[in-house]
């Protein structure tokens, strides 16, 4: 396996991956340094809200056990959990673990779920824990569909392996991901281009002098790199989200 294939991204969902990106942003620290101690005040829920969120999380914690809580609107993942109809026959209750994150704001009820490796990310009326339906998404969102049905099987006590392979990146994907967050951790301590490109992207280059690498066709592969590292970071972690 690759270096930069770290293990510890090996469970990440495209959600996961939004995360990584995200609390990796100045931007967003500066942003979650300006809130502490009042999460939950309107002025810091409004700017969570910029950030495609229901509130802004601990960019210095794990987001194995801290996950972001994500605006249903901007993450195809979020399965929305409703009142099941008088004899619906479907009806199932929330599981019966601890959630990682339970957060509710303005009569919604928002949780994240880790089951046996897998994401399980909700939205339900605040209250709201037995006779629950899932609302099932528009046609055409391959994502949101996944989500649903990794739900509809985990209620059902069946096998989720299927649609939960669906919300995770390929392993072609994983790695280059893995690759970005490497790139984006060495510019963002102050690597240059050919720091980066002869120490984590060309290894096998390390040795090359600052006039040879900018002759080289790798040097502007590696600034294609942190172009993109970067962008992920700023806004397109929100591509993550829906595709």
């Amino acid at each position: 396996m690759p270096a930069h294939a770290a293990p510890g991204f090996a469970k990440h969902d495209r959600a996961d991956f939004a995360q990584e990106f995200l609390r990796r942003s100045p931007a967003y620290r500066a942003a979650w340094a300006t809130a502490q101690g009042a999460l939950e005040a309107a002025a810091s829920l409004t700017q969570a809200r910029r950030w495609g969120l229901e509130r802004l999380f601990d960019p210095d914690r794990s987001v194995r056990t801290a996950p972001a809580i994500w605006r249903a609107e901007c993450a195809s993942q979020i399965v929305s959990l409703v009142a099941a109809p008088s004899g619906f026959g479907g009806a199932a209750a929330l599981p019966d673990f601890a959630p990682l994150v339970d957060f509710s704001v303005a009569g919604t009820r928002n949780l994240v779920f880790d089951i046996a490796g897998a994401r399980h990310r909700f939205r339900l009326a605040d209250g709201d824990r037995e006779g629950l339906a899932i609302l099932l998404p528009p046609l055409g969102n391959a994502l949101s569909a996944a989500a649903c049905d990794a739900v509809r099987r985990m209620f059902a006590g069946l096998s989720t392996a299927e649609p939960v392979r669906i919300l995770h990146p390929s392993a072609l994907q994983r790695q280059r991901l893995a690759l970005l967050l490497r790139v984006l951790d060495a510019s963002l301590g102050g690597a240059s281009n050919r720091e980066i490109g002869t120490r984590i992207v060309y290894p096998w280059l390390a040795g090359t002098d600052a006039v040879a690498w900018k002759a080289t066709s790798e040097r502007r592969r590696v600034q294609r790199l942190l172009d993109e590292a970067h962008g992920l970071s700023a806004s397109a972690y929100r591509d993550l989200l829906t595709s």
